[in-house]
């Protein structure tokens, strides 16, 4: 096993995308958390009057309905628990789904769409005993457990705060009628959310960061690894085939964009097409700039028309210029004579062209 202080080098994008494969992930649960917590705060604040009102009045109609002792059977109370349960749920039913929503699509801002079934196969470390041990006293649970003090040490505090500002209110929360009794307790829940989502969401930020920065830590490569990887994919029939096509992608895309200053387009009509760049005082000969056959000669006139580059059929001289001379080379000698015909056929379609303007 290698040591872990030769991994000095950052993983390369293939060690991360397989590491996203196998559920290898960064994500701060903290932060799911949070995020669910903070909507749920506004949520909870804007449907404050709906939370009061519904339960005023659930608690009233509750009241209301008490029978005698004697008519309260088993069946009643199922009925009554049936009932009290159905009414919760009606109340609480939105906050819950935009909880949930909530943390699905934090989850997603966090790592995508990720569909994986390599977390569900079964790995033996996991119930090997000692390194569940191991887990226990790793620095990882050490931090987990720092986390989790530290929250609870915070949400304490925020709850203390509050309730030591409000605690004369508190005491006479007694002496008000029912009906403000709830409100007032709204607004003290609300004061303390408020605190503790806030607090919460910058504790997830920073745990994200962290756990974020321990995965990238992880997946370090030592420079052997990316030297083998690098051979690995050199082997890899389907990666080759993708850089090759991708090579020659980029080069018929700078063949097309030298074609901008060519001079004419010579076909045999339609399988072959070889384009000439002649510039008298620049050029010592006629050079090859883009050549091709079939598809690609189809491509090559399209491109030609764009360009305004005159087309000229001329079967032999295309086909043993497409055999014989290679892009970036000047043509033969004994080919002038056929590059002049066809130069001085381009150059007198010109000047029939500047004549009608």
């Amino acid at each position: 096993m290698e040591d872990k202080a030769s991994k000095t080098e950052d993983a390369t994008p293939k060690k991360l995308q397989d590491a996203k494969k196998k559920g290898q992930i960064a994500k701060s649960g903290d932060l799911n958390g949070a995020g669910s917590f903070f909507v749920f705060t506004i949520f909870f604040i804007g449907l404050a009057n709906y939370l009061f009102q519904n339960s005023f009045n659930y608690i009233k109609g509750s009241l209301g309905r008490t029978p005698p002792t004697s008519e309260i059977t088993e069946s009643f109370l199922r009925n009554i628990f049936i009932d009290d349960l159905l009414q919760y749920l009606v109340i609480l039913l939105p906050f819950f789904t935009v909880a949930i929503a909530v943390g699905i699509i934090t989850n997603l801002i966090q790592v995508g769409f990720i569909f994986t079934t390599e977390t569900l196969k079964p790995n033996f470390k996991k119930i090997n005993p000692i390194e569940g041990f191991k887990n226990i006293f790793s620095k990882k649970s050490f931090l987990t457990l720092i986390k989790n003090l530290l929250k609870m040490i915070l949400v304490f505090y925020l709850t203390y705060k509050t309730l030591s500002t409000e605690f004369v209110k508190i005491l006479n929360s007694g002496n008000i009628g029912t009906e403000k009794l709830f409100p007032f307790f709204i607004e003290f829940i609300k004061t303390v959310s408020i605190d503790i989502a806030i607090v919460m969401f910058l504790l997830g930020m920073m745990d994200y960061v962290l756990e974020r920065q321990e995965w990238k830590k992880n997946l370090r490569m030592s420079k052997q690894d990316i030297k083998d990887e690098y051979k690995q994919m050199e082997g890899d029939p389907h990666i080759k085939g993708k850089r090759q096509q991708r090579q020659r992608e980029i080069s018929m895309g700078r063949m097309m964009e030298d074609m901008k200053d060519s001079t004419v387009v010579i076909t045999n009509p339609t399988h072959l097409a070889v384009v000439l760049r002649y510039e008298t005082g620049v050029d010592k000969a006629p050079v090859v700039t883009a050549k091709g056959a079939d598809h690609l000669a189809k491509r090559i006139r399209e491109k030609a028309k764009e360009y305004k580059i005159p087309i000229i059929e001329n079967k032999p001289l295309a086909r043993t210029m497409y055999k014989r001379v290679e892009i970036g080379d000047t043509v033969p000698m004994e080919l002038y004579q056929a590059i002049a015909e066809v130069l001085a056929l381009v150059y007198e379609m010109e000047r029939k062209n500047k004549g009608k303007i």
